[in-house]
C-alpha cells in the first residue's frame, strides 16, 4: 500500500469516526430532549389531578435532565402561582421561561401573570406578621427561676453577599437546591431586607440552617 492510498485510508477512518461522534452527541442530546419532555408531561398530569407535590418533583426532576427546559419552568411558575401562592418562586420562574423563550407567543400573557405575581408577593409581604421580641421578666421573678440548661447550639447561618442578578429564590436555590425556601432566608434578614423583591448589591444576609 502506497503513501497516498494509507493517508486516503486513515482520513475515511477519521471522518467514520467523527461522524459517529457527532450521531452519538445528537442522539444523546435528542435522549435527554425526550425524557424532559416526558417528565413535564407526568408533571401537568400531576398538576390536573391536583397532586401538586408529585408535580413539582416531575418538574424538577425535568430541569435536572435539561436545565433549559422552558416547558418545566412555565409548570413550575403556574404551579407556585395558582396552587402554592409563593408568587417569588413563581417570578422566578415566569422569568427563566422568558429568557429561554423570548419570542413566545405567550409573552404577553406571561408578563401579565408576572405582574399580578409581584402584586400578591407586595401585598402578602405588607400583611405577614412582624415577629416582636418578648417582654423581659420582672427583677423577683428572675432572681427566683431556677436556672435551665443551655440549649444545644444551633448550627450558625452562613451570610452571603447579594450580587447583581440575585432575588432571594436564586439565593435559596444555591443553598437549598429550591427556590421556594426564599421566605426562610427573608424571615431571617427582616432587620435589612425591606423589599424580598428587590435586593441591593452588596447587602451581607445570613442564610439560616434548612
Amino acid at each position: 500500500m502506497n503513501k497516498r492510498s494509507l493517508a486516503i485510508g486513515t482520513s475515511a477512518v477519521v471522518a467514520a469516526l467523527a461522524i459517529g461522534l457527532v450521531a452519538g452527541c445528537g442522539r444523546a442530546a435528542a435522549e435527554r430532549r425526550a425524557a424532559g419532555d416526558r417528565y413535564v408531561r407526568r408533571a401537568q398530569a400531576a398538576k390536573n389531578a391536583e397532586d401538586v407535590e408529585r408535580a413539582i418533583r416531575w418538574c424538577e426532576k425535568a430541569l435536572r435532565r435539561r436545565p433549559d427546559s422552558a416547558a418545566a419552568h412555565r409548570e413550575l411558575a403556574l404551579i407556585h402561582d395558582h396552587f402554592r401562592q409563593d408568587y417569588l418562586a413563581a417570578l422566578y420562574h415566569y422569568r427563566r421561561y422568558l429568557e429561554l423563550r423570548p419570542d413566545s407567543a405567550e409573552r404577553a400573557d406571561v408578563e401579565e401573570m408576572m405582574a399580578t405575581c409581584g402584586r400578591a408577593l407586595a401585598a402578602q409581604l405588607l400583611a405577614a406578621p412582624v415577629g416582636l421580641p418578648p417582654l423581659p421578666a420582672p427583677p423577683a421573678a428572675q432572681a427566683s427561676a431556677a436556672p435551665e440548661p443551655a440549649p444545644p447550639a444551633a448550627d450558625a447561618p452562613q451570610t452571603h453577599v447579594v450580587q447583581a442578578g440575585e432575588n432571594l429564590a436564586t439565593i435559596s436555590s444555591r443553598y437549598y437546591g429550591t427556590p421556594s425556601k426564599w421566605k426562610l432566608i427573608f424571615n431571617a434578614n427582616q432587620d435589612r431586607l425591606t423589599d424580598a423583591n428587590n435586593l441591593r448589591v452588596g447587602t451581607r444576609i445570613h442564610i439560616p440552617p434548612n
